[in-house]
């Protein structure tokens, strides 16, 4: 089920008692699997830093050595401890997307409002801009930044932002356009309440469950999307012990020693599919409840 069918759901179903919500939620088997895994993955990015056993970049005299009693999971080309690497290179990985997804989620969130709210000239220019927008492959212009500005977080974070919020932009406007002409807006536009009100206080309540959905897709692409460009040499630059800038540099010992390439491509796959399976549930869920709504 697509993200625009959840903007169906209305404020009272929402307002079902919250232990009732959450129970159905996790009853979902992609949910309990999702949310388990996510919270692992946070719990080795926060606690890894503390209990990884050398620092990141620290150099030894043995490189390219395999597991040890020393180094559990070996030393890459440099002679780093890959375990100490995968300990400290998760933050990067989940921060970055995040922030990315958060600046696009703002920015799409206030445009795909006015635009599905006021229509006429306004959704007409949104709607050509969002067109020509998603009509420019993804990698190109984030190329094409990284060109202007050079590599780093806060270009990649500008730069995927500025690429997914024309996505954004576009389902938040298709549900704001489902919702604008219900009871309880045109109730408020007879009140009398200002634009920021009816936007903010009527609308994104009932659209909730499609921010949350397009959150979770979004937040599932950006992570691989931005792990793609570091291990490229676009986003996160060495020696940061990022996993997509591990991936990237330990390539070469993949036939040799395969465990520096193997655990972090193997870590951002799982946090890719956590978040991808929290989506999954959170689509059913809502789903589930437009279903029931319908059948009364």
């Amino acid at each position: 089920m697509s993200a625009d069918v959840l903007s169906n759901v209305s404020a009272a179903d929402l307002a079902a008692p919250r232990q009732r919500r959450w129970r159905g939620f996790f009853a979902i088997p992609q949910a309990a699997t999702g949310v388990t895994l996510l919270v692992l993955l946070l719990l080795l990015v926060v606690l890894g830093p503390f209990i990884a056993p050398d620092p990141p970049n620290k150099i030894s005299d043995t490189p390219i050595l395999g597991p040890s009693a020393q180094h559990w999971l070996g030393t890459d080309t440099y002679g780093r401890d890959i375990l100490s690497r995968v300990l400290h290179g998760g933050a990067s990985v989940i921060l970055l997307p995040l922030l990315a997804v958060s600046v696009a989620m703002l920015a799409a969130t206030v445009i795909g409002l006015l635009s599905g709210y006021l229509g006429g000239k306004v959704d007409a220019v949104v709607t050509w801009v969002i067109n020509i927008a998603l009509a420019i492959p993804s990698y190109l212009a984030v190329l094409v930044v990284v060109a202007a500005f050079g590599s780093g977080g806060l270009v990649v974070v500008t730069a995927v932002a500025v690429v997914y919020a024309p996505y954004i932009t576009r389902v938040l406007r298709s549900a704001t356009q489902a919702v604008a002409p219900r009871e309880f807006v045109l109730a408020a536009r007879a009140r009398g309440e200002s634009l920021g009100w009816i936007l903010f206080r009527e609308i994104i309540p009932n659209i909730g469950p499609t921010l949350l959905v397009e959150i979770a897709l979004r937040f599932t692409y950006a992570i691989m999307f931005i792990a793609s460009l570091s291990f490229l040499g676009l986003g996160v630059q060495p020696p940061s012990a990022n996993w997509g800038v591990m991936v990237a540099q330990n390539r070469a010992m993949l036939l040799i020693h395969p465990i520096g390439v193997l655990v972090p491509a193997l870590l951002i796959g799982v946090l890719a599919i956590s978040v991808n399976l929290i989506a999954d549930a959170l689509t059913q869920f809502f789903g589930d409840r437009i279903h029931e709504r319908l059948m009364v």
